[in-house]
């Protein structure tokens, strides 16, 4: 019987995490194969517990039956893993070791679960929208960026902004997509005009396309803004291969709407970045 990629990717000597961020999230482990080996590994890693967390936040439709509490007790799950509790998990021994190492700081990956905690409550405006942005897609970029040895605040806080501006450009892209899955990572103030909120998106009501172009348009000003404040400085290598993303977030803010499969040219976009900054 053929082993499951996790298993051969440890038999390899590669982390469990590997085939599952190659898998769930092609963009950033793009982006992390630029980071050194030992860094690269702990990136999987933290790629793979961010799949998790998603995962997390979706699915639980109709709310009537069961509201965010399946989400907020699988979150919990990974809360008490962080704090130290021997939950059995592929992803959970390795994410362990990274934080008994000091090599990630609890705290940043508990902002992760705070920013998946608060979708699930529901984003009442755009500054809390901003906040969960930057605890989630821009805390998994900090994540990365400690795994690699990062420590300057300024250059975590740009990572970060990168991050964001990543999470923002990929609402752009794929929206509808998004809440189809059950989740609603937008503002409920964006959706009250429209008699909608978080709730009835998650439970299934369409996104009127006057609605979705506005949306998309607030996103687009948004992810700018994060992408305004990170900079145009050319970062260390440790800290531009944790920002990478934000190359991806630059293009993808440009051009909108766009499910189709990442093409060469934003895989020739990262190799420059990478190389030039």
């Amino acid at each position: 019987m053929t082993a499951p990629p996790e298993r051969r990717a440890a038999a390899a000597g590669v982390s469990p995490g590997a085939p599952i961020a190659r898998r769930a999230d092609p963009d950033r482990f793009l982006c992390a194969l630029f980071l050194p080996p030992a860094a690269r590994e702990a990136a999987f890693t933290l790629l793979a517990f961010n799949h998790e967390t998603v995962r997390a936040l979706g699915g639980m439709q109709p709310r009537a039956v069961a509201g965010s509490m399946a989400g907020l007790i699988r979150l919990q799950w990974w809360r008490e893993i962080i704090e130290g509790a021997p939950h059995p998990h592929e992803i959970a021994d390795p994410i362990r070791a990274l934080l008994a190492q000091g090599r990630v700081k609890p705290e940043t990956l508990l902002g992760i679960l705070d920013a998946r905690e608060a979708e699930l409550d529901g984003l009442a405006d755009w500054p809390a929208w901003r906040t969960a942005m930057r605890g989630g897609a821009g805390g998994i970029q900090v994540a990365i960026a400690q795994a690699a040895g990062v420590t300057d605040p300024d250059l975590l806080k740009a990572v970060e902004s990168h991050g964001a501006a990543y999470g923002a450009g990929g609402l752009v892209r794929h929206l509808e997509l998004v809440l189809a899955s059950g989740r609603c990572p937008v503002p409920d103030s964006a959706l009250a005009e429209s008699g909608l909120s978080g709730d009835t998106i998650r439970d299934g009501a369409p996104l009127p396309p006057d609605i979705a172009r506005a949306l998309r348009a607030d996103l687009r000003r948004e992810g700018q803004a994060f992408l305004a404040e990170a900079g145009r400085r050319r970062l260390p290598r440790p800290a531009r291969a944790a920002a990478l993303p934000g190359v991806l977030a630059r293009r993808d803010l440009a051009r909108g709407a766009d499910p189709a499969p990442r093409g060469l040219g934003d895989r020739l976009a990262v190799m420059a970045a990478m190389a030039f900054g």
